[in-house]
C-alpha cells in the first residue's frame, strides 16, 4: 500500500436541526427531512427531538439513508416525549427518509445530529505488517480510532470494529499501529469545538501474508 491520507475533515458540532428545523410531520408515510446530506462528510448519529408538545414515545421512527461507506443502513426507535430528544444507534451520512408508525397529526419534530460521527473506512492491505497512522489535528477536538477484521467491503463493518489502544480519546496529534491482519481503520469523532479538523496520514507496507 502507498502512503494515503484521509481528510482534512471539520467535523460539525451537535445540532438539532442539520436535516430538518422544527416541524417535520408525516402522515406515517416515508418521508424525506429538508436537507438529505451531512455537511461535513462524516456519518453522525441522528437526533429527533420534539418541542412541548403530546408525546411521540408511542410511535417508531424508521430512519432510511447511508452510512459513511455508502453502504444502505436503517434503524428503528422509539419518538421522543414531549420536550425531549431520542437519538439513533447509527451513523448517517445521508437520511433519505423518517417514517413513523403511525400518524403524527399535528405534532412536529427537528430533525438533528449529535456530534459523534465516524469517518469512512480506510481499508487495509492483507499484509503481515501492520498500518502505521497518524492522526492530525487543528483546533479543540477528542477522537478515536477504530480498527476491524471484518470484510469492509459489506454493509455495517463499521459495526463491528474495537479501539486501537495508542489512539484512544485523544485531542492532539497522535500516532499509532493498527493490529497486524486487521482489514481496516475509521475514526471516531467524541466532542469537538468549531472550527476543528482531523487527517489520518496512514502507511502500510504491502508485502502480502501467505
Amino acid at each position: 500500500m502507498r502512503p494515503l491520507y484521509l481528510g482534512p475533515y471539520t467535523p460539525a458540532e451537535a445540532s438539532t436541526t442539520a436535516f430538518n428545523a422544527q416541524g417535520f410531520t408525516s402522515t406515517g408515510e416515508a418521508t424525506a427531512p429538508t436537507t438529505t446530506a451531512t455537511t461535513d462528510s462524516l456519518a453522525h448519529k441522528v437526533t429527533l427531538t420534539s418541542p412541548s408538545q403530546a408525546s411521540l414515545a408511542g410511535v417508531t421512527f424508521t430512519l432510511v439513508g447511508t452510512d459513511p461507506d455508502g453502504h444502505d443502513i436503517s434503524d428503528s426507535f422509539i419518538g421522543p416525549a414531549s420536550a425531549s430528544t431520542v437519538t439513533s444507534t447509527k451513523f448517517f451520512k445521508t437520511l433519505t427518509t423518517i417514517q413513523p408508525s403511525a400518524t403524527m397529526g399535528v405534532l412536529t419534530l427537528a430533525v438533528g445530529i449529535s456530534v459523534l460521527a465516524i469517518s469512512p473506512t480506510i481499508a487495509l492491505t492483507n499484509s503481515s505488517a501492520a498500518a502505521g497512522m497518524t492522526v492530525a489535528v487543528t483546533g479543540t477536538i477528542n477522537y478515536t480510532v477504530y480498527e476491524t477484521f471484518s470484510n469492509v467491503f459489506v454493509h455495517n463493518s463499521n459495526t463491528v470494529s474495537t479501539t486501537i489502544s495508542a489512539l484512544t480519546s485523544k485531542a492532539a496529534n497522535t500516532s499509532g499501529n493498527a493490529s497486524v491482519s486487521a482489514t481496516g481503520v475509521l475514526l471516531l469523532v467524541n466532542s469537538v469545538t468549531a472550527p476543528a479538523t482531523f487527517t489520518i496520514w496512514l502507511n502500510q507496507n504491502s508485502s502480502g501474508l501467505a
